[in-house]
């Protein structure tokens, strides 16, 4: 959105142009070009065979080009285990990972990726 300027705080109400129907409510946030925005992607897989803490994870990748461009990338359980990730195996996505304790068959384990994002422009149509 393109407003005036406003101070940080300021209650904000947007109404369509089409039927003047309240379209979004919310607050103006304080100009900062350090600010990020990001958005996440979690990947998930399931334990295949268990040596202790090394763990054969299957369903996390499809193709072992990606198992292999994520090696020693951290991972995490839906238990609170942390690990990593060791090695690509096979030709099927299967991965490798070192965990900080002994997991179990039930777990699930979890890739967090993110990914920056840019606000998109406004069209120029000519209605300013």
């Amino acid at each position: 959105m393109y407003s005036h300027t406003v101070y940080p705080g300021t209650p904000a109400i947007m109404f369509r142009k089409s039927d003047g129907a309240l379209a979004a409510t919310g607050s103006s946030v304080d100009m900062n070009a350090d600010r990020v925005i990001l958005k996440r992607v979690v990947l998930t897989g399931w334990p295949v065979r268990i040596y202790r803490r090394s763990v054969v994870v299957k369903w996390l990748f499809v193709y072992p080009s990606d198992a292999e461009m994520f090696v020693e990338s951290r991972v995490t359980t839906k238990m609170g285990l942390t690990g990593t990730i060791t090695s690509a195996l096979g030709t099927h996505g299967l991965v490798k990972a070192e965990f900080s304790d002994a997991i179990s068959s039930a777990d699930t384990v979890c890739l967090h990726l993110y990914k920056r994002v840019f606000p998109k422009e406004a069209p120029d149509d000519g209605t300013t």
